[in-house]
């Protein structure tokens, strides 16, 4: 099964520290919600040029979590609004955005679930692939 992301990066950085690797996703998994909805309420509401704050914030987020699926789209989604050109593409964008986050957050929270239940006298290792 594609777990959608990939922790090198993040072992590497934090040098195979899991309490920190488990941070870092918790804390995305925390706010990737919150700026999905963000960005479909701009669409929403035709505010299309105030994406690329929130898909820049995201970028750092999605290169850390080795997120390469949503790469593409969190880019061109903060090209896209930052300079107002193809503003067409931009609701299409935040669609797949928005249900590609879905499939990314469901595999990191049952991985982390797996890896750090409530109770958890041993830890092991997030799979990494």
């Amino acid at each position: 099964m594609d777990r959608h992301y990939d922790l090198t990066y993040l072992n590497q950085v934090f040098h195979g520290n899991e309490a920190m690797v488990r941070q870092i996703v918790e804390l995305f998994l925390k706010q990737a919600p919150e700026a999905r909805t963000d960005m479909m309420q701009c669409v929403r509401q035709s505010r299309l040029q105030d994406l690329h704050p929130i898909a820049h914030q995201l970028k750092s987020s999605v290169k850390m979590l080795g997120l390469s699926g949503l790469e593409p789209l969190v880019l061109n989604i903060e090209r896209c609004s930052k300079f107002s050109s193809e503003l067409n593409t931009l609701p299409g964008l935040v669609s797949e955005l928005s249900s590609s986050m879905d499939l990314v957050c469901n595999a990191l929270a049952q991985d982390l679930s797996e890896v750090f239940p409530a109770v958890a006298p041993k830890v092991t290792h997030l799979r990494r692939a």
